[in-house]
Order: structure tokens, then sequence, then C-alpha cells
């Protein structure tokens, strides 16, 4: 059986994350194990997930944890090794993104919800400014500065969702996030996506970008129309979840199951 890790925002907490996104009623009907690991306010007293100090005290110790409680559940329920998945919205997509960029043979595919670009912050005060600007540095060297080398040699198939009307996180962040996990996976910069507008005319209007190797998606970016800084297409009555757009449970539940992470 698959494991998708969901790892909340700040503010938030594991149950109100199960709710809002829906991803139960999605493991429910796709035969997957669902674990929401919820970040302490003694930690950080909003429930933020520390992606803005990736340092080995800080998000890289929190990134450590979960990835030690992932490999904890897949041992006690006896799920299937190859096909652990983690996703997250906002902090926790940054943090979804350092668990897999530092334990890159633990997960076999990646998704991010309204996250900033990865590397530039290394405070509180420098985080709040990447969510509203994104970078101005070269991204590779700040993706190199918080990965694994191992995970330029593996590759790391990511998922990448924004909400297009989104105060909190700048939608260029999304952009940038693509062109850093275009250059982790070996894709080539000149190699022209594949582009599709779908429920054009609809409130779950959305833009797909694609890069394949061979016939395989290896990364995706939907740019969502009309959503702000929530999970699209979620339980809007549970805080930062979007009725509008495209249910987003779904669209990562759909990418997860064409990616495996095959043991050396």
């Amino acid at each position: 059986m698959p494991l998708v890790v969901m790892l909340h925002g700040c503010r938030q907490t594991a149950l109100s994350f199960a709710r809002g996104s829906r991803m139960n009623q999605w493991a429910d009907a796709g035969g997957f194990m669902v674990l929401y690991p919820q970040q302490s306010m003694t930690r950080q007293v909003q429930r933020c997930w520390r992606w803005f100090q990736p340092d080995a005290q800080h998000g890289g110790a929190e990134a450590d944890l979960i990835a030690a409680l992932i490999q904890a559940e897949v041992a006690r329920h006896g799920l299937d090794p190859e096909r652990v998945y983690i996703a997250g919205l906002s902090a926790g997509a940054s943090m979804a993104a350092l668990v897999a960029l530092r334990h890159p043979a633990l997960i076999a595919a990646l998704a991010m919800h309204s996250g900033p670009v990865l590397g530039d912050a290394h405070n509180a005060a420098a985080g709040l400014n990447t969510m509203r600007r994104g970078s101005v540095k070269p991204l590779l060297p700040l993706l190199q500065g918080v990965a694994d080398p191992a995970a330029f040699t593996l590759g790391m198939p990511a998922m990448i969702l924004q909400g297009q009307m989104d105060p909190a996180v700048a939608p260029r962040n999304a952009r940038q996030l693509f062109e850093q996990f275009r250059a982790l996976n070996g894709l080539a910069a000149d190699e022209p996506p594949v582009e599709r507008v779908l429920g054009l005319g609809t409130e779950k209007a959305y833009r797909r970008v694609d890069l394949l190797r061979g016939r395989k998606t290896v990364l995706r970016l939907c740019e969502i129309t009309r959503v702000e800084h929530g999970w699209s297409g979620g339980d809007a009555s549970v805080r930062y979840h979007a009725r509008s757009g495209p249910d987003a449970s779904a669209l990562i539940w759909r990418f997860f199951q064409g990616q495996r992470r095959v043991a050396a």
C-alpha cells in the first residue's frame, strides 16, 4: 500500500488539513494511507515548519524527524517503500521539499502547493521576503545548499501548484521552483514544456505545464487562475482551503500514481 505524507501550513493543524484537503477521501478510493505530522507550538508558535531556517538544528532537524517518522510508519504497517510520497501547503510545501531533498531515496515524488522558492531564506524575516518576492539569486546554488547531493543523482519528480491570486506567496515562486526542479532532474533548460489550459472559463481553470522524460511526466506546474492562498478545490469552511480551483488532492494523487522510487 502506498503512503502519502501531508504537511500542514502555518496556523493549521493536522486535523484541519485533513478536513480541508479531503485527502482521506482519495485514500479510501485509491487504497493508500495518509500520514499527517503536526508541528509543535513549542517549536514555532504559529505551527510553521521552519523551512526558513534549513540548517541541521532547525528546519533540517524537523525534516529528519519527519523522515524517521515515515520510516517507522512504513515498517509498522508494511507499506510499499517504493511508493512513499510527500505533499504540503505553504510552509508545509517547503518542509515537504526539505524532507524529499534531504532523504531522496525515501521519497518517490513531491508536491508543493503555494510554496516559496527553496534555499533563499535563512531566517524568519528573510522567509517572508522570499514569499512576497521570490529570489533574485541564482536558483541552482540555492537548491544545492539545502539538498543532499544524492538528490541530483536520483532525481525527484515534483508537482508545483500555485494560486495566481495569492497575496501571501507571489506566483513568481512557482516558476522559480519549476526551474529548480528542472535542474535537479537533469531536464534541459531549453526543452520546451507541454502546456495546456484546462477548465477555461470556469472557476476551476488552470494552466498545466509539464516536462517529460520519454513518455513520463517528471515535473508539473499547475497555475490556478482563481485561487488565493489556500488549498485548491478543498473544503472552504476550513481556513486556508479554497472552494474554487481544481481539486488539488485529486491532481496530486493522480501525479503520484505515475511515480515510483525503485530501490538500488
